[in-house]
């Protein structure tokens, strides 16, 4: 009894640790980090379903790269905000003037977000082909109108009304052609 639990011990062991192994060691196995492209949505399902050629894509990930950067501080100040209303939130008594400061900074940061990430995708329009640009244009909707159906459009009518022409991001079948 005693032999079988060491054995049933010594399997576990080793499949936690090929486990940790083969996470670690997968994407070098498959070459997925070679070349720096693997770190964006450049290079995986966005790659593909926008159609990105190779420079397209290098383009486009050295953009990313930079509005990252660009909103890094923005988000990193946004987190201490954050913090700060949690400190805040912990008192016994909380004015509403510090309440209102420390709400109003942390709109202003996520605006400011908002406006670099706006900026990145006006900048990046002039890297597609004209199709790209629609489904390009299709995926931002969704992302701006999380939950949006087929049948319903996000921006007000007029714009974009229902049975809009505008693709997903991959979820049809006439996007992953």
């Amino acid at each position: 009894m005693k032999n079988r639990l060491w054995i049933a011990l010594l399997l576990v062991s080793l499949g936690v640790n090929a486990g940790v192994l083969l996470h670690w060691a997968w994407p070098r196995i498959h070459g997925e980090a070679k070349d720096g492209m693997a770190s964006g949505w450049h290079a995986g399902p966005m790659k593909r379903h926008l159609g990105l050629s190779s420079e397209q894509a290098r383009r486009m990930e050295g953009e990313h790269r930079q509005v990252l950067a660009q909103a890094k501080p923005l988000q990193d100040a946004l987190g201490q905000k954050r913090r700060e209303l949690l400190v805040l939130l912990q008192r016994r008594e909380v004015r509403e003037a510090d309440l209102d400061v420390t709400l109003n900074e942390i709109a202003r940061l996520q605006a400011a977000i908002e406006k670099v990430f706006v900026l990145h995708s006006l900048k990046v329009r002039s890297v597609f082909s004209p199709e790209q640009l629609r489904k390009f244009e299709g995926c931002l909707e969704r992302g701006l109108c999380p939950g949006m159906t087929a049948s319903g459009s996000c921006p007000p009518e007029g714009m974009a009304g229902p049975g809009s022409a505008r693709p997903g991001c991959g979820n049809t079948d006439e996007d992953t052609e």
